[in-house]
């Protein structure tokens, strides 16, 4: 049977090219050009191929190439393969290590754990005052205490600001007697003579009799915000010019007596 001559070129370039793929082969198919039409591959056999292969190194030249490294944990180098390749052990070859599996997930079978805080610590407890000073109490004063509307007038000697015991003790009467309520108040009210030359000799002399009333409703235990001094000094208004009234405000049913103003 006759085929054709580029046929047969082709089934050569076929055969070839399955050749091992260390090989390397180049085919002219130019020269099957230059055959004629219709010859018989039996009749006429086709010129020959020019064919450039690549030989790999044999055994006797193994010796000249560098050597790759040995990874770790595999099989070193051989040296007795067959020609035209080179042993190397494969690191797959190696048995791997076995990775451990993820933790499987796990969800929550009951209500978390309530959380605990520390206890508020209570409050720090203020350190004890000191306890007030008593009033200026003396014998040989001339202070004296009478009852008045809602309160007490209390008259006192020229330049005198003590208390005697007994007007120390009608204060306290006073207070004992007045309801405890937050409403009550205690309003103080001093005067004093002075002279014309100088209005503060008579101002302090009356702010003087005011404290010495106050320390007593303080000692008698009346908070001091409830408790309200004025000094008025030489303004002594229609009473006698030394004196100082105490009057309790918030009383039912109490008419307050007011201060005298200048």
């Amino acid at each position: 049977m006759r085929h054709p001559l580029h046929l047969t070129g082709l089934l050569t370039g076929i055969l070839l090219l399955s050749a091992p793929a260390h090989g390397q082969v180049t085919i002219d198919l130019r020269a099957l050009d230059a055959l004629p039409q219709g010859a018989s591959p039996a009749a006429k056999a086709p010129p020959p191929v020019r064919v450039l292969r690549t030989v790999p190194p044999g055994p006797a030249n193994t010796a000249a190439l560098p050597v790759p490294p040995t990874p770790p944990g595999a099989a070193p180098v051989g040296t007795s393969a067959p020609s035209g390749t080179t042993a190397i052990a494969s690191a797959s070859s190696a048995p791997a290590a076995a990775s451990a599996p993820p933790p499987a997930a796990t969800l929550p079978t009951g209500a978390p754990a309530l959380a605990s805080l520390a206890p508020i610590p209570p409050p720090a407890v203020p350190a004890t005052t000191a306890p007030p000073a008593p009033p200026p109490v003396s014998a040989t004063a001339g202070t004296t205490a009478a009852p008045e509307n809602a309160g007490l007038r209390l008259v006192f000697k020229a330049n005198e600001s003590d208390l005697t015991p007994a007007t120390n003790a009608a204060i306290g009467d006073l207070v004992k007697s007045s309801p405890q309520a937050d409403t009550i108040t205690y309003n103080v009210v001093a005067y004093a003579a002075g002279v014309a030359e100088d209005p503060s000799v008579a101002r302090r002399m009356s702010l003087a009799r005011g404290l010495s009333v106050r320390s007593a409703l303080i000692a008698d235990g009346v908070p001091s915000t409830r408790i309200y001094v004025r000094a008025l000094g030489a303004a002594v208004g229609d009473g006698p010019p030394d004196r100082v009234d105490l009057t309790v405000l918030g009383l039912s049913g109490a008419t307050a007596r007011s201060a005298t103003q200048p």
